[in-house]
């Protein structure tokens, strides 16, 4: 408990029982032992005395319902025949300044109070101010009027609170509670209020003892203190020991309530070598086994794109589109060809002409009657700056959409040129087709200052080599 000074009021709390707990509280208790038949009435006065022998009286009072005001002690009387046992309840101690020790000693004398007869056997210099006994005195009154005194009792030491030099010692918690046996575990240990020079951490196993490692500079504000854990008297143990851990007042001997650390066996990779070079590894699959799907999925997306591309509809506009078909649009192909054969095509290759030809279901006659007959494609035909070349089949297809008419004019077989038009321009020369066209073409004097245009005007401006 906390000693109180008088002027902090008696909000000191009780003194507990010896036998009290966590959840059971009781007040200490006094009981006459042997014959009481001709005991009429027993007077008990209760006072402070020192810790250690010889039990001097204490300068601190007593508190309570069963003290006289001021007197610092406690006398209760009571009939040992209706109540053989007494209890104190509500009794505190009252801590006494150091300036009025002497005169509180000199009270105790008044009044008689010196159980084990010291006098003055040695100075209050001596005396440990935060640490008392109770002392119990009896006096039995009998029947016939004689008084007896029984022989005085002390309780165990009582330690103020507040003085970490006698306070009672507490383990809160430790934030490791295992460790292997070579020792040498850094644990932070909470504690109650511990004088740094004055303190020792002991683990406990039967008959071996062995101390935390720690200086005082690692005990911070008294509360918390840093420490690395004896070895354990086994280093060959093969399984968990669990021993007991308290803190120790050198001073004193005063042993705290054990807490429990277990020694593990001993570790044959400390490093954990293994383990990390097991995560290593691990990680080291896993980045490969990424790298190979993200090909993977790169590949079959180049795939994919590419079979898009040739699946998607050919629009021709202008051109004529088989029924069925609408918009000018032309489905996409039953099966995608592979890939990898499509290479850079261009829409002007025979390749797709066959390929267009095929998807519309027309034969090559067909096909190219159908795109003669289209007014759009008669224009290209009849454009001015058309190149003769490509009318040339000896000639090398310029690049564009139409380098292959030299494909167009060698479908279908039969001697046959363009479908329906059966004329075969490739026996001629440069000159003599140039000469043929001019011929065909009607007099422009005869035209008057504004000739007809458009495909159905059917002029052709055809130039040689030599102007080009």
């Amino acid at each position: 408990m906390r000693f109180r000074y008088e002027c902090e009021g008696r909000s000191a709390g009780s003194i507990l029982g010896a036998s009290s707990t966590a959840t059971t509280k009781v007040q200490p208790a006094v009981q006459i032992q042997g014959s009481i038949d001709k005991v009429k009435k027993v007077t008990v006065t209760v006072s402070l005395v020192t810790k250690d022998i010889p039990y001097r009286p204490h300068p601190h009072c007593l508190v309570g319902k069963d003290c006289p005001e001021g007197s610092g002690i406690c006398m209760v009387s009571f009939n040992p025949h209706t109540c053989p046992q007494h209890s104190f309840a509500n009794l505190g101690i009252q801590c006494v300044r150091r300036k009025e020790l002497d005169a509180s000693l000199q009270k105790r004398r008044s009044q008689n109070i010196d159980p084990f007869i010291t006098g003055q056997s040695k100075s209050i210099e001596d005396m440990d101010m935060n640490v008392v006994r109770l002392c119990f005195q009896g006096d039995l009154e009998m029947e016939d009027g004689r008084k007896e005194s029984l022989s005085p009792v002390v309780s165990n030491p009582i330690y103020d609170k507040k003085a970490t030099t006698t306070s009672q010692l507490k383990i809160t918690c430790l934030n490791v509670n295992k460790g292997p046996c070579s020792g040498m575990t850094e644990i932070y240990m909470l504690c109650d209020k511990v004088q740094k020079d004055d303190i020792e951490i002991i683990f406990r196993c039967g008959a071996w003892e062995g101390k935390g490692e720690f200086a005082q500079t690692d005990v911070h504000r008294q509360i918390a203190i840093v420490f690395k854990t004896p070895p354990y008297r086994d280093q060959d143990i093969s399984e968990e020991f669990p021993v007991d851990v308290v803190l120790r007042r050198v001073s004193d001997r005063m042993d705290s309530e054990p807490v429990r650390f277990t020694y593990l066996p001993p570790n044959p990779d400390p490093y954990e070598v293994k383990r990390k070079r097991k995560i290593k590894n691990d990680i080291s699959m896993a980045e490969q086994s990424c790298a190979a799907g993200s090909s993977s999925s790169s590949s079959s997306s180049s795939h994919s794109t590419a079979a898009m591309e040739l699946s998607s509809p050919y629009t021709f506009p202008g051109f004529p589109v088989p029924d069925g078909v609408g918009g000018g649009e032309l489905p996409a192909p039953a099966a995608h060809p592979d890939p990898s054969a499509l290479g850079d095509t261009a829409y002007g290759d025979h390749q797709d002409m066959d390929l267009l030809a095929k998807s519309w279901g027309l034969t090559d006659e067909e096909l190219l009657s159908q795109l003669l007959e289209t007014p759009n494609f008669q224009a290209l035909l009849y454009d001015p700056g058309l190149n003769p070349a490509l009318l040339d089949p000896d000639a090398a297809p310029p690049p564009g959409n139409y380098g292959n008419m030299e494909g167009m004019s060698n479908n279908g077989g039969g001697g046959g040129g363009f479908g329906a038009y059966g004329q075969d321009f490739t026996q001629y020369s440069d000159l003599s087709f140039s000469h043929m066209v001019s011929e065909s073409q009607p007099d422009p004097a005869a035209q008057g200052p504004d000739p007809p245009q458009g495909p159905g005007a059917r002029q052709v401006e055809v130039k040689t080599e030599v102007d080009l």
